[in-house]
């Protein structure tokens, strides 16, 4: 994941870096960045037509930096006041778009472009608000922007994707700490499974057993998390809370009615069906063990508990394929561990089970 951070957040982060870096440093590496964005667009620098749109703050001088480089490798370069480029701009291949960057505020007419110009975008293409997105007069459409730390909101909501183009961010020695938003990426996905074409809802069915009757909210959390986790279908039962229990209920899931006792069978005959149960908070403890055992000869369910007491322990002697991790340390009675060898613990960093879904192969 990559962090996101406010204009705001940007400004203090900077400030923060200035302490131990000179602000003309961190333009040279801004700018050092730009030039090569530059140089690969434009497939080298000799003989290609550059011209730098640059405002008067810091923005303007990332691209007075890149323009420098470029020139130094040999490209004929034009640098242009934002307040007074001409409209259209002089042809040229590649037009860097320097003139405002994310804390700017009113309002922006681009120049128009010369035919067969490309845009390179600096920070966010000029005249997008920073944290909305926001086009405020006309910006130029990007075919990329480089971006320095951090992504920005704007890069992300608003007219900013379709403007800013393919978003490279430049390290450029900020440091983040404690970003509250990332964006995440399609590698922070790869521990997901992927779902078989011939699949369908059933095939990574969920059912949810917890709360209480007036302590309904775990319960809706939990079948929101599975939904929102990849599970096709989510079965919710509260036992003992009847059809007028408190909600709102999370719409995506089908409720199923349990009484108050005597719900284990009702649940055993869900997993007909559904590829995995979650239990708890809420359930009698009791029951676990119970259901821990009838769980033993399907062999491919998976099995996600909320911590739970002592008395519960039984459980961890079933031969299901996953068990909950902070499983009681009570050992359970030695005939059961010879009947069946201990399955795998699934670690975990906080005080239950977070295992889902069963298997790469379950899709």
């Amino acid at each position: 994941m990559q962090p996101v951070v406010s204009v705001a957040e940007m400004r203090a982060a900077d400030a923060a870096a200035l302490k131990s870096v000179t602000e003309s440093e961190l333009v040279r590496r801004a700018g050092d960045a730009v030039a090569v964005e530059a140089l690969r667009m434009l497939g080298g620098a000799y003989g290609r037509r550059v011209v730098v749109v640059a405002g008067k703050g810091n923005n303007g001088n990332d691209g007075r930096v890149a323009a420098a480089m470029l020139a130094r490798r040999g490209a004929l370069v034009e640098v242009l006041d934002a307040s007074s480029a001409p409209s259209p701009l002089p042809a040229c291949d590649l037009v860097i778009d320097a003139a405002y960057g994310t804390g700017f505020t009113g309002t922006y007419e681009a120049p128009e472009l010369p035919e067969g110009a490309r845009v390179l975008a600096v920070d966010i293409p000029s005249g997008v608000d920073g944290d909305t997105g926001e086009q405020s007069g006309r910006a130029l459409t990007a075919e990329s922007t480089v971006t320095f730390a951090a992504w920005k909101p704007g890069l992300l909501m608003g007219d900013g994707p379709s403007l800013a183009g393919a978003v490279r961010v430049a390290d450029i020695g900020i440091a983040l700490d404690g970003a509250e938003v990332a964006l995440v990426e399609d590698a922070d996905l790869a521990v997901l499974p992927r779902r078989h074409a011939a699949s369908h809802k059933w095939a990574s069915a969920v059912a949810v057993v917890a709360g209480s009757p007036g302590m309904e909210g775990a319960s809706r959390l939990c079948a929101r998390g599975a939904s929102r986790a990849g599970a096709g279908m989510v079965r919710l039962a509260v036992p003992g809370a009847g059809p007028d229990a408190a909600g709102p209920w999370p719409g995506e899931a089908v409720r199923l009615p349990l009484p108050d006792k005597g719900w284990a069978d009702d649940v055993l005959a869900m997993l007909d069906r559904c590829r995995a149960l979650v239990i708890g908070p809420g359930p009698i403890a009791t029951t676990l063990g119970w259901i821990g055992r009838q769980l033993a000869p399907m062999g491919t369910r998976a099995l996600v508990i909320q911590r739970v007491p002592v008395s519960a322990a039984p459980v961890a002697a079933v031969n299901y394929q996953f068990v909950p991790a902070q499983v009681p340390t009570q050992p359970a009675p030695a005939a059961s561990r010879e009947a069946a060898p201990p399955p795998p613990i699934i670690p975990s960093a906080q005080n239950q089970a977070s295992v889902w879904p069963p298997s790469r192969n379950e899709f």
